[in-house]
């Protein structure tokens, strides 16, 4: 912070300097320039606000994310930390439909330093600075999803006989109590 000084007045008016550095990319907001971090000193930490209102990598529409992007220079290259919340478009496991489904996550990842000794599945920083989340986003969001999504708690499903969504017709093989359970009732008079 600076001051200006009014020689005439004794007023002291603070001056806010504020230095924005631009870390995401218009055209794709997953990909974050990181190539300022490559020199700076061990320890330094970077917050990068990620909110998208809707973005569709390959097969998986996610809409109203909002993530934070923590990026930590470390001796190996950049520690990625990230927290996330999302809504992902699936289909209830009951009914088929599609809806959309909440999911937090968080996660962390190092990006290597290309001069580094590393394995095949290592992350490396790429030359010209700039990292692509897309893949790293959509794999974290699918694994955070649960295995039974359904769509509301009662949700009814699909007639097992003709295949009619339940939460929006009844239909007459509802009507009639499962065959499974008539043989139940029927061995426990004998």
């Amino acid at each position: 912070m600076a001051a200006c000084y009014n020689l005439d007045r004794t007023e002291f008016y603070p001056i806010v300097l504020q230095i924005e550095i631009i870390v995401n990319n218009t055209s794709n907001p997953l990909q974050l320039n990181v190539g300022y971090l490559y020199n700076k000193p061990i320890g330094t930490i970077r917050e990068v606000p990620v909110n998208l209102e809707r973005i569709k990598i390959d097969d998986v529409v996610i809409t109203d994310l909002e993530s934070i992007v923590r990026l930590s220079r470390t001796r190996e290259g950049l520690l990625l930390q990230v927290d996330a919340a999302a809504k992902l478009k699936t289909n209830c496991t009951r009914c088929l439909q599609e809806f959309f489904l909440p999911v937090d996550v968080e996660f962390e990842e190092l990006y290597q330093f290309p001069s580094r000794q590393r394995e095949e599945t290592d992350l490396i920083l790429p030359h010209d600075g700039y990292i692509d989340l897309r893949q790293i986003y959509r794999e974290y969001l699918i694994l955070a999803l649960p295995i039974k999504r359904v769509c509301q708690a009662d949700c009814k499903g699909l007639c097992p006989v003709c295949g009619a969504n339940l939460n929006n017709i009844s239909c007459e093989h509802q009507t009639e109590p499962p065959e499974s359970t008539e043989k139940l009732e029927d061995n426990t008079t004998v």
